[in-house]
């Protein structure tokens, strides 16, 4: 996959993620870190930052899931 594809891919995966992610917030309203790793996602996407730093960055996205109770907030939060 290209780096162009990659930025393509970024995109549709930050727009899923917007969508799942009220269900994550109402779980934890005070935990910024999945609206966090959305936007670092938009930004690599328009060429503001490098894949390298992005990928060990969403492991703290990834975190967030332990933040929530439901299933569908963990779901939110991996997205």
């Amino acid at each position: 996959m290209t780096e162009s594809d990659r930025r393509i891919v970024a995109v549709w995966a930050a727009d899923c993620a917007d969508r799942v992610l009220p269900l994550f917030e109402r779980e934890a309203p005070d935990d910024v870190r999945a609206r966090d790793a959305i936007a670092r996602t938009r930004a690599f996407a328009r060429g503001e930052l490098a894949a390298a730093g992005e990928i060990r960055r969403r492991f703290v996205a990834g975190r967030a899931a332990r933040s929530a109770v439901t299933p569908a907030g963990t779901a939110a939060a991996r997205s």
